[in-house]
């Protein structure tokens, strides 16, 4: 089951879950935290990479790798303009069956680059990703002290898409963030 799905399964089963004890009646006792509405937040986990310490470092060596990735995609590039502009140098001189060889091999540095491409692309989003669970592996103690706290039912990720739309008064990331500096 995906992410969204199980945040908006388990919003359900809490707004179920409190209509249920609400309809009750006075014929079924209710448990002192059942008789009061749930309490919804949410922390824009984004915005704790961007703001705390700990995320700029992340994000800056993320920035880095990035970098180094795409000028070793440049050199590569680079390397195979090179090859391209011989070989038209070179295509009225060569022998069919050679000028056909080099073309083949122009061919396959073209697909390796291609496939390095999206090699590099891929490690740059399992990186990310790595990134963010790290920054809410940092966050989610915090989180939960906050929501114990304050009383919370549930708090959510803005960033996941499980939060179209909150009141602002709901948003506790800036209390996270001062927390995780």
């Amino acid at each position: 089951m995906n992410r969204h799905l199980a945040i908006a399964l388990l919003g359900v089963a809490v707004v179920v879950g409190g209509v249920i004890t609400a309809n009750a009646g006075p014929a079924a006792p209710a448990a002192p935290a059942a008789a009061r509405p749930p309490k919804i937040g949410y922390v824009d986990l984004q915005r704790s990479l961007n703001e705390t310490p700990v995320g700029k470092r992340a994000k800056g060596k993320l920035e880095s790798d990035k970098k180094k990735k795409q000028d070793e995609l440049d050199k590569k590039q680079k390397e195979l303009q090179g090859f391209a502009a011989e070989l038209d140098k070179q295509r009225a001189v060569l022998k069919p069956d050679v000028l056909r060889q080099r073309e083949k091999e122009l061919q396959e540095k073209y697909v390796q680059l291609q496939e390095r491409y999206f090699q590099l692309q891929q490690d740059l989003a399992k990186q990310e990703a790595t990134l963010v669970r790290e920054i809410f592996g940092k966050a989610a103690p915090v989180i939960q002290e906050i929501a114990k706290r304050d009383g919370y039912t549930m708090i959510l990720e803005k960033n996941e898409g499980a939060v179209l739309w909150a009141e602002g008064g709901l948003d506790i990331t800036t209390e996270v963030n001062k927390k995780l500096n």
